[in-house]
């Protein structure tokens, strides 16, 4: 069986697909940072900073100094959790865009590792400089310790999207059996 986008249920298929992988993904993500957290001592990540940019962006400021010393605002720490959420849904929907919804029928990891690898050119290139970590955040104490973070997060996104997907198919099929 093969699913195409020729129609608007397949649209709808397709966005309710991505929302469902990347939520799941996402919430993966953030089950392991917290276990490591709990575990290693890691640093959370501090979701209020995305907010905070994003809210500076409605009023026309795209880039700070340092985003940590920027007046906090109202909302921002919400902002940045949906934000999170909605970035992992967009990252899903990408992959969904490119492999079409056959993946869900037959989910593979190299897809889902494809957009996570490719998907660290948006902290690298966007957000850091924007939040004035500088491009990969070489204008902090520690580039290599922010860069292994990302790569590691995007990489573990990875496994929580294909996980998602293979889990999905299972249901659909066991679904379509009965």
């Amino acid at each position: 069986m093969s699913i195409t986008l020729a129609n608007k249920d397949d649209r709808t298929t397709l966005l309710i697909l991505s929302i469902v992988l990347g939520v799941a993904a996402t919430a993966f993500l953030d089950a392991v940072n917290y276990l490591q957290h709990i575990v290693l001592d890691k640093p959370l990540t501090r979701y209020e900073f995305i907010g905070r940019w994003v809210i500076y962006m409605t009023d026309g400021v795209f880039s700070h100094e340092s985003i940590k010393t920027a007046e906090p605002r109202k909302g921002e720490l919400l902002l940045g959790w949906f934000g999170h959420y909605a970035i992992g849904v967009g990252f899903a929907l990408l992959m969904l865009v490119f492999t079409g919804l056959r993946w869900i029928q037959k989910p593979s990891f190299m897809p889902a590792f494809i957009v996570g690898f490719a998907t660290c050119s948006i902290p690298f290139f966007l957000m850091y400089p924007g939040m004035g970590y500088g491009v990969a955040g070489l204008h902090t104490p520690n580039p290599a310790m922010l860069q292994s973070k990302v790569l590691l997060s995007h990489f573990i996104f990875s496994v929580g999207l294909y996980a998602a997907g293979w889990l999905l198919s299972r249901r659909i099929q066991d679904a379509s059996n009965e």
